[in-house]
């Protein structure tokens, strides 16, 4: 399973065609071209043209067919004129929580870099941390992973936990009001150099 994200600022006077176009874009059977969710969300901050599209394909073949060459979501072509600064990236999933976004508001996006040789234990904790959070009141889904780019010239892997969440009050509730974190608990802390957490309104979702 591959997360592939596309950080964008919508051209000014632009917004309510970007999201009315991409609440009703893709492909007519998403299963068959092997989407497994799509989101879209806006910036929690005074910089609202700052939005993400989140796209989750079942596997790299998926992701291949349904990107151009340069890694834009084909079914956002027809719109690429409008969305600026565009930044794409994409991460292999290693722990995988809920189906889709159905139901949340917030989505939350948790970087960090992990060192090359800690990617294998990073993922594989990642699965035990995932698991305890089973039940977590208010939290939809959860998607974390590794970056497919490689190691940046440090060294170092750039890994990602991806979460949406019913609303504000669950988040808090869930950090502890520590909003730098995915959860109070920090089982990971130790393999990773955070880097930030940035958080969006969830705008249209399958």
């Amino acid at each position: 399973m591959i997360v592939h994200l596309l950080e964008f600022r919508v051209t000014p006077g632009h917004e309510a065609e970007v999201v009315g176009f991409i609440r009703h874009s893709g492909p007519a059977d998403s299963a068959s071209a092997g989407i497994l969710m799509q989101c879209l969300g806006r910036r929690l901050s005074r910089h609202q043209q700052e939005h993400i599209a989140v796209t989750s394909w079942r596997d790299e073949a998926a992701l291949a067919h349904g990107t151009d060459p340069f890694g834009m979501p084909v079914y956002l072509s027809p719109r690429a004129d409008l969305l600026g600064d565009r930044k794409l990236s994409s991460f292999r999933v290693s722990a995988a929580l809920g189906d889709g976004a159905e139901g949340a508001r917030v989505l939350r996006v948790y970087r960090a870099n992990v060192a090359a040789a800690d990617v294998a234990e990073w993922a594989r904790r990642a699965v035990e941390h995932l698991a305890g959070l089973v039940g977590t009141e208010g939290l939809v889904y959860v998607r974390e992973g590794v970056g497919m780019a490689g190691a940046n010239p440090e060294g170092d892997v750039p890994v990602l936990a991806l979460s949406c969440w019913r609303d504000w009050d669950a988040v808090l509730a869930a950090t502890g009001g520590h909003i730098d974190r995915l959860v109070q608990s920090t089982e990971l802390v130790d393999l990773e150099r955070f880097i930030g957490v940035d958080h969006y309104e969830l705008l249209a979702s399958d």
